[in-house]
């Protein structure tokens, strides 16, 4: 078992008069957070644009060249609170322009940043670089990445970090993602935590929502509630298609009891195992009873030649 509790934090865009005022209401909600036992905080995409109120100021006028002065005091409170962070900015060095989430252990360090792989319209005309997707290593899990318009092109943001293994996808956005979330997680087989303003989501392996929340709630727009969504993930699982694997999942069950969990969704033919143990991994348990995870199983399938 390896459980960690993922919060995804709302920041009202439009409603802050600087980016220092957007920063202290961030810091106040991380805190508030790692109080409700967070782990790893998401923050909602390019937080430094969110007391940009005239479409006409250019954005890059606002992206930020040394980003760790003006949220010094975030990351200290992040440190204080003893949670990780996913910090999403607007930036400028080297390369140019990047839309960015950088990833920052519970002592403050980088852990390393994601840079988003498709530019909106508006970015691409103002000269944001696209950057290639690739998973952070946090606490023995690998995060995968994307940021707003990259959840809809899979194949070029997804892809390439579920095909080197990935335990999540941390996504920071001003996209709401429907219904292609609950696909994506099914597909790929982890979960997705969205973190967007109006509802944040945080969607388990099969595509359940066990978290949502946001400035579309009447009660959080009255100024009442927490604009704070979490929920806590095993992350020793693994995703079973049905074929090939569900005559062996009554043994395992039988051998190992209590110590795993097993459900069956049915209209996507696919089994979840969970370890629920500190003395047994998912991983030992699929050597023992040579299980294949569904993303092996369809990878040794694919369509054959046609005959002519």
């Amino acid at each position: 078992m390896q459980e960690k509790t993922i919060a995804a934090v709302a920041l009202r865009d439009g409603t802050y008069d600087s980016a220092e005022q957007t920063l202290a209401e961030a810091q106040r909600l991380v805190e508030q957070a790692g109080s409700q036992g967070a782990d790893l905080v998401v923050l909602p995409e390019t937080i430094n644009l969110l007391h940009r109120r005239d479409p006409a100021t250019p954005l890059e006028a606002a992206a930020w060249e040394n980003w760790q002065q003006p949220t010094e005091a975030l990351r200290a409170a992040a440190v204080r609170a003893n949670v990780a962070l996913v910090l999403p900015l607007l930036v400028r060095d080297a390369q140019g322009l990047a839309n960015r989430f950088y990833l920052l252990h519970r002592d403050g360090s980088l852990a390393g940043s994601y840079q988003k792989r498709i530019p909106s319209t508006g970015e691409v005309a103002c000269g944001v670089v696209p950057g290639a997707p690739a998973p952070l290593q946090w606490e023995g899990l690998k995060l995968g990445g994307g940021i707003c318009v990259d959840l809809y092109y899979p194949q070029a943001v997804f892809d390439p970090q579920a095909a080197v293994g990935v335990d999540a996808f941390l996504l920071p956005s001003m996209t709401p993602g429907g219904s292609l979330l609950q696909a994506y997680a099914v597909a790929y087989g982890v979960p997705f935590v969205l973190a967007y303003s109006p509802w944040s989501r945080i969607l388990d392996r099969d595509g359940r929502e066990l978290a949502a929340g946001g400035y579309r709630s009447e009660t959080l727009r009255a100024g009442y509630g927490s604009p704070i969504v979490q929920a806590t993930i095993n992350f020793d699982a693994i995703t079973l298609f049905a074929d090939f694997n569900q005559e062996k999942l009554a043994a395992v069950q039988r051998h190992y009891g209590r110590d795993v969990r097993i459900r069956f969704d049915q209209p996507n033919c696919i089994f979840y195992l969970e370890s629920r143990s500190e003395q047994i991994t998912v991983a030992e348990i699929m050597r023992e009873f040579g299980l294949v995870s569904r993303r092996d199983y369809f990878a040794q399938l694919g369509p054959l030649p046609l005959r002519p």
